[in-house]
């Protein structure tokens, strides 16, 4: 980062002489004091309001011949952003960027591991009481360093290169084990990304040719991470070093009768070579102690949008992709169970057609048909065929209301390929279970959309979705799932030019899901009930709400107050139950993702002059998490131990702010 400073330092020394150019640019600063009832790292998990000095600036210097521009965000910061801009006009253009932010997942962790941070973590044989163990934070900052320039002449052709490195430092949760003990300890994040990218075209009226290539490199400073608990020691794996390479091409033709053809075309070959050989606490399952990981993917598409005359337009697609799945083959042998690795391939079609009809001043329709069909390597779900269809129309038929209704029907059917041998005894339960993502469905969708401006200073908005799924072919697994959403909206121009924004909305969703409880022999779900061997279903249900407005009202000439509100509120509930012959009830849980989140703000702007501004603002937020599975949280129980990662969920913060803007 002291690269980059040194970079904008130096500005003033790498343009040409002013001469003609003109300045200009924004520059804010400001000062911040935040007041906290309750703190968590959910209020700053992806931004940082901390107290302090926080500010922007953005400089452009350009005349008719070249430009120089340069940005500057919250410095003082954790999520800094720095832009060093230039270039000459019809010769080339460039940047130099840095970027930074830091991710905040958990406060005030506590673990009963030293080395936290580094990729040996020591637990002590008789693990020490929670008042003795270490705190610390789950965070990881993102830094990234990036270059691009392209050199783009009056001649038809041009060429683009960028490049970037992103470092990721940090810790975050993970789950491990030791003998007979389970921890969530502290998983060290040092991972640095390096990508480069090349790329050359062709322009005209009729053709556009465009070719690129483009290389990544991913390291990760510690693949293998070790925990000695007392006398033993466990070694899980990190993601490994790889890297990637991708070649593509696209062109763009346009044809008679006003069609447009895009044709694209790209590979990608990715290659990871993790080195098993330096696991000590258990051999390799490779001969030369590595595992040659290799997966290439082939992509095409092909697109002609036509315009046949004023009222008809279509689109023709395909688009098709291949996974080819080349890594190494493993097997591995433990108390006599034979272990494969499952490389996973796949190839897939989609093709369509939907067209545009005016038929007549104040109706539009709109309609199609897709078609997709995937071929996996997976034995429960070798095959899948989509068969979508949907329709459109609009109406503007009166002058204050534009009216859409759009209705879509999907199809799809899923099948299997297990060996006979893999549906006797127990894996019978594969005959009845397969993953929602794949399972055959039949899906129904509906929205309806107005947009109204009932008077000159008024604009409504109104819409409601319907999103029904039917998994009727499935005798375990997810059963039904349904989502209606309604949501409102209104501007409204007031007197003396002040300005109302509101808006609320409403979502429910549903899902019900059945599973099977069984003893080995008791797989088959359509076997008659008992206390060891039975089905019991799930039923997820969830409402949000949302309500807000802002408004803005001028209060004397140079003067102007924001107000703004906002409440979210989701309530959910999961019901369990079984038939009466295998037992009690087993009850619903009425917390199960529950929050509501409240803000609300006020600032006021002063107009100094033409250049300067000043603004004086209060924000309140409040956020409230209360989940079922944080309910009576220990440390420790028995052989478990956590580490509180989630635990600070909950945050209410009020906060005063001054800014000073000047503008030239």
């Amino acid at each position: 980062m002291k690269r980059l400073i040194l970079i904008l330092f130096a500005l003033p020394i790498a343009v040409p002489a002013p001469c003609s150019a003109e300045v200009g640019g924004l520059v804010n600063l400001g000062v911040r004091v935040n007041d906290f009832d309750e703190e968590s790292a959910r209020f700053d998990e992806y931004r940082d309001k901390s107290d302090g000095l926080f500010g922007s600036a953005d400089i452009l210097m350009d005349n008719e011949t070249y430009f120089v521009g340069a940005s500057v965000e919250n410095p003082f910061l954790d999520d800094q952003y720095y832009n060093l801009r230039g270039g000459v006009y019809g010769v080339f253009r460039g940047e130099v960027f840095y970027d930074e932010l830091r991710h905040r997942l958990s406060y005030d962790a506590l673990s009963p591991a030293t080395g936290i941070g580094s990729s040996v973590l020591t637990v002590p044989g008789s693990v020490p009481p929670v008042s003795a163990w270490t705190p610390f934070d789950y965070d990881f900052k993102v830094k990234t360093l990036g270059t691009n320039i392209t050199v783009d002449t009056q001649n038809p052709f041009y060429f683009k290169v960028s490049a970037d490195q992103q470092r990721r430092e940090g810790i975050a949760p993970r789950g491990m084990y030791a003998g007979t003990a389970t921890f969530e300890l502290p998983m060290p994040i040092d991972y640095t990304t390096y990508t480069t990218m090349l790329e050359s075209g062709y322009r005209s009226k009729e053709t556009t040719a465009v070719f690129n290539a483009g290389y990544s490199y991913f390291e990760n400073d510690n693949e293998l991470l070790t925990l000695r608990f007392g006398s033993q020691v466990e070694e899980f794996s990190m993601p490994a070093d790889n890297y990637a390479y991708n070649l593509g091409a696209r062109l763009t033709q346009r044809l008679p009768m006003e069609s447009l053809l895009a044709l694209k075309a790209a590979y990608n070959h990715h290659v990871s070579e993790p080195d098993f050989g330096q696991y000590l606490t258990q051999p390799s399952p490779t001969a030369d102690g590595d595992f040659d990981g290799d997966i290439r993917y082939i992509r095409g598409s092909a697109a002609l949008t036509s315009q046949w005359n004023s009222a008809l337009d279509t689109r023709l697609f395909y688009n098709y992709v291949d996974r080819d799945n080349k890594s190494e083959h493993i097997t591995v042998v433990t108390d006599g169970d034979i272990r494969h690795n499952h490389l996973l391939e796949y190839e897939k079609h989609q093709a369509g057609l939907d067209a545009n009809y005016r038929l007549n001043r104040a109706n539009k329709l709109t309609g199609g048909y897709e078609f997709s069909g995937t071929d996996r390597s997976r034995d429960d779900a070798d095959t899948t065929y989509d068969h979508l269809v949907f329709a459109e129309i609009k109406n503007t038929a009166v002058d204050w209301v534009a009216a859409k209704l759009r209705l879509e029907y999907l199809n799809r059917d899923s099948d299997t390929d297990y060996e006979p041998e893999d549906l006797e005894g127990d894996g019978l339960i594969r005959a009845f279970f397969t993953p929602f993502d794949y399972a055959s469905k039949d899906r129904y969708k509906a929205k309806v959309e107005f947009d109204m401006s009932p008077m000159e200073r008024l604009t409504l908005g109104l819409s409601y979705a319907l999103v029904f799924d039917d998994y009727d072919a499935s005798l375990l697994g997810l059963q039904q799932d349904q989502r209606h959403e309604i949501y409102a909206d209104a501007n409204v121009q007031l007197p003396a030019k002040a300005k109302l924004h509101a808006y609320a909305g409403y979502e429910y969703t549903r899902s019900e899901f059945d599973s099977r409880r069984y003893n080995p022999g008791g797989a088959d779900p359509t076997l008659p009930v008992t206390p060891l061997d039975f089905n019991w279903s799930e039923e997820f249900d969830y409402d949000f709400f949302i309500i807000g407005a802002d408004a803005t009202i001028p209060l004397h000439a140079r003067l102007e107050l924001v107000v703004s509100a906002d409440y979210q509120l989701v309530d959910g509930n999961i019901d369990f139950a079984r038939s009466a012959a295998a037992g009690a009830p087993l009850g619903t849980i009425t917390e199960a993702d529950d929050y509501y989140k409240t803000r609300a703000g006020m600032k006021g702007i002063y107009q100094i002059d033409n250049h300067w501004s000043t603004t004086l603002g209060y924000g309140y937020e409040k956020s409230n998490l209360d989940d079922w599975r944080y309910d009576n949280f220990t440390y420790r129980s028995g052989t478990v131990f956590l580490s509180g990662a989630g635990l600070d969920r909950d945050y209410e913060v009020h906060q005063l702010y001054l800014i000073a803007s000047s503008r030239f």
